[in-house]
């Protein structure tokens, strides 16, 4: 079955890719990950604070368009595959598609409150929010370790708010939001994988249904100002823009690079990796984050624990793979 598999590897693009890069193909494939994953935050910041373009929903719209395009672009040239439009699906995965354009939204909303190191660290309400979400929607137990670390990280979350000199309720209450609709977002990726649709099939769906709703949004909110804004031929402000716009699908692209050639441990590693560095670079950029010493601590402990909670999921990776393999070296000798 393997030899069957790596020949049917060969004759993809996947498969000649990773013959062409060989044992670097992994390692490349998660730094493109980390990568576009800091460059995009640091893009959405650009537009929306530097050049004070306070229009979400349309950055919004112009990431859907772009990932659309890409998506029915890479489908025809036979590099990606999902199945067509199918209002029984989408009835199906609407909960999903409702939480991914809220996500998209806000995040990009709260963006223009909020310094880069308080949002990576408020972001992560994220973790805390989805394991409740799990143990009552999935009934998951939650290992003791894991709990712990993200007890950590929500405790210095709120310690790094306490200390936050640059504090927006605005944009705190977006960024609580946005952590509610990622934690239903991953609750029902995790749901929906009983329909059989893969990633692709999922971004096809939420941007064929998010760009109408996008457009509906900025028509009655934020059209006149758009119509208005005095940075719209800058060179500087378009590049940013479309940059932001292009990046939201080659971030998704990159996550699944990732998973697939690697493995979804890698992914997450390699995201908590690169929250550290997005953290870090937050105070450099955009004129750094003024915060007590009690702030700094916290968002210091908060970044830690993410960092041990990377860990414990590998040790449950690494344990659930022992486990299996051992199962399947019994089932060969029975």
């Amino acid at each position: 079955r393997r030899v069957a598999m790596a020949s049917h590897d060969r004759g993809t693009w996947l498969g000649r890719l990773k013959e062409s890069l060989g044992p670097y193909l992994g390692f490349s494939v998660a730094v493109l990950y980390g990568v576009t994953s800091i460059s995009i935050t640091i893009f959405n910041k650009q537009v929306l604070s530097v050049y004070d373009f306070n229009y979400a929903n349309t950055l919004a719209l112009g990431q859907a368009i772009f990932t659309l395009f890409f998506l029915t672009t890479l489908k025809s040239a036979g590099l990606i595959d999902y199945p067509s439009f199918n209002v029984k699906t989408l009835m199906q995965a609407k909960w999903l598609i409702l939480c991914f354009i809220g996500m998209v939204v806000t995040g990009l909303a709260s963006l223009a409150f909020v310094n880069i190191p308080m949002y990576s660290v408020l972001r992560r309400l994220t973790t805390c929010i989805t394991l409740v979400g799990e143990r009552i929607v999935l009934g998951r137990t939650i290992p003791s370790d894991e709990q712990t670390s993200v007890y950590l990280m929500v405790g210095g979350a709120v310690f790094a708010g306490i200390g936050d000199l640059e504090f927006s309720w605005l944009g705190y209450i977006l960024i609580m939001v946005n952590c509610l609709f990622t934690a239903g977002y991953l609750i029902f990726i995790k749901q929906s994988q009983s329909l059989g649709l893969s990633d692709f099939a999922l971004m096809y769906y939420s941007n064929i249904v998010g760009i109408p709703i996008y457009i509906i949004m900025v028509l009655l909110t934020e059209i006149q100002g758009v119509l208005t804004f005095d940075g719209m031929f800058d060179a500087g402000f378009i590049f940013c823009f479309l940059m932001s716009s292009m990046h939201a699908f080659l971030l998704n692209w990159f996550i699944f690079l990732c998973s697939t050639i690697n493995s979804p441990l890698t992914t997450s590693i390699t995201g908590q990796l690169k929250n550290v560095i997005t953290t870090v670079a937050g105070f450099f950029l955009f004129g750094g984050a003024a915060m007590t010493w009690y702030g700094g601590f916290g968002l210091a402990a908060s970044t830690l624990a993410s960092v041990w909670y990377g860990y414990i999921k590998f040790i449950q990776a690494e344990t659930a793979r022992a486990a299996r393999r051992k199962e399947e070296e019994l089932d060969n000798k029975v």
